[in-house]
């Protein structure tokens, strides 16, 4: 009988001998930093202008020394005393009539305010107290407003404007405190002229009396560019609207 030959088995691969395996990496300890300081806060919002009425009249006139309102001429003067403010608030009143006492919504700062007068002197050399000026800030200006009361409503035309009744001749100017002075004792106006007079209150308190004469009188602020005041002006009405309607000069 023929011999075949046994087929052979493959021989099967040796086994893969196993990688080796990479070593631990050791556990490092956190690094230690230095703790962030928190981000500055955002600049503060500009403040939202005051609800006021604009003013229909070039009030900046009345304090330009040489402007001229047809007859008249404008002439100011600093006056050598300050107006102290001690609430950051500023009141008007007819010194005589303690019904008149009305204070400024506008807060105004504290300190010792300068005080200028304007005068409208006609070509006869006649004086007349035509409006006083408090300076409460600094220029530049950016608009001019009429000056509204705390207590009373804005008012809707410049027919309604706010205004204080002065029915003795006087009209003063001061701190507005924590409540009105009552009556203040003024002198005679024909005594003084245009020139105001400085009455000193038992409170501590210093009003600036003006001779107005009698009358309805609106004041109004002169105000930045940032809504802050730069100062406050009460108009007497001495011109008329024909005058105030001349070209300015």
């Amino acid at each position: 009988m023929a011999k075949t030959k046994a087929k052979g088995k493959a021989a099967k691969p040796a086994p893969k001998s196993a990688k080796p395996t990479k070593p631990a990496k050791p556990i490092r300890a956190p690094k230690v930093t230095r703790p962030s300081l928190p981000l500055p806060p955002p600049p503060p919002l500009p403040p939202q202008p005051r609800d006021e009425l604009p003013s229909s009249r070039d009030v900046a006139r009345l304090t330009r020394y040489g402007e001229r309102f047809g007859a008249h001429k404008i002439d100011v003067r600093w006056l050598p005393l300050q107006l102290p403010v001690a609430s950051n608030a500023l009141a008007i009143f007819d010194p005589g009539a303690p019904k008149s006492w009305r204070v400024f919504d506008r807060p105004v700062g504290i300190g010792q305010f300068r005080a200028m007068l304007s005068i409208a002197r006609n070509d006869q050399g006649k004086e007349r107290l035509a409006a006083v000026v408090i300076h409460v800030g600094r220029p530049p200006i950016a608009r001019w407003t009429v000056a509204h009361y705390k207590g009373q409503k804005k008012p809707k035309s410049a027919e309604q404007l706010p205004r204080c009744p002065v029915t003795t001749g006087w009209l003063a100017l001061i701190d507005a405190g924590v409540e009105a002075p009552g009556v203040v004792a003024v002198p005679p106006a024909s005594l003084t002229g245009v020139q105001p007079v400085e009455v000193p209150l038992t409170d501590g308190r210093r009003a600036l009396a003006l001779p107005s004469g009698n009358g309805d009188y609106a004041a109004y602020w002169a105000i930045d560019a940032a809504d802050k005041p730069i100062c406050l002006v009460v108009d007497f009405d001495v011109l008329t609207a024909k005058e105030w309607k001349a070209r300015a000069t």
